[in-house]
């Protein structure tokens, strides 16, 4: 149900999809968001990629790039990425999608995992 929900949203995803595929596939561009994420006081955190299988590892993504806006957005300015950025309204999306998601992830969380008495 959550799946075909995002399909609504495919453009941004694919979005996002290219700018974690693109940290991952190119070490300077990932060496560049770490230190740019260390001269903002922010940790260093690796993005995620998203799974087919698990809808919510399209949310652990999209969390992520959230909390990793700014130094995402400072490297690829940098480092004059050749990709797809998000624009305001695009990020604005990403957050509401956040938290109408949010509850979901609480209960596949929660009928997934095992009961002990």
């Amino acid at each position: 149900m959550v799946r075909d929900a995002l399909k609504v949203m495919k453009t941004t995803l694919d979005k996002v999809k290219g700018m974690v595929e693109f940290f991952h596939k190119s070490t300077r561009a990932t060496e560049k968001l770490k230190s740019t994420q260390r001269q903002t006081d922010m940790p260093e955190l690796r993005l995620k990629q998203d799974c087919v299988t698990r809808w919510n590892s399209t949310l652990y993504m999209l969390k992520r790039v959230l909390e990793s806006k700014d130094p995402i957005i400072s490297t690829l300015a940098l480092i004059n990425a050749h990709i797809d950025a998000l624009d305001q309204e695009e990020w604005e999306v990403l957050q509401e999608t956040c938290t109408v998601l949010e509850p979901f992830e609480q209960v596949t969380v929660e009928i997934s995992s095992e009961r002990y008495i």
